[in-house]
């Protein structure tokens, strides 16, 4: 299977205290996961498998889009984050996390 495109889906996911993705105790995640698909169903479908490797689920799911590299253009922490997960998904076809933040995180942010 030849990989045409990159996914970039735009979530909230659970995490178990085992999850390797959980390094603060968090409850869950909020991400861009970067998915290299041929279509967005598979893309989805195989997010999901992802997570449950990870021992995560998704809580819910704002956005699915075709990572366009124009669409990235303007220079930030959060596109720079996820051109390099793109190109890194596209070289190796293997799901990578972009600009995720815990719900610890999150929530020290509200506290400032």
């Amino acid at each position: 299977m030849e990989i045409l495109a990159v996914w970039l889906i735009h979530h909230k996911a659970s995490m178990t205290l085992d999850s390797p993705m959980n390094l603060d105790g968090s409850e869950y995640m909020v991400g861009i996961g970067v998915v290299p698909a041929t279509n967005m169903q598979e893309a989805l479908q195989l997010f999901e498998m992802y997570l449950k490797k990870q021992d995560m689920a998704a809580l819910e799911l704002w956005k699915c889009e075709q990572y366009l590299p124009n669409n990235f253009t303007e220079v930030s922490q959060k596109n720079s984050d996820i051109n390099e997960a793109a190109k890194e998904a596209l070289d190796t076809n293997k799901i990578f996390y972009a600009c995720g933040i815990s719900s610890e995180a999150l929530d020290c942010g509200e506290e400032q």
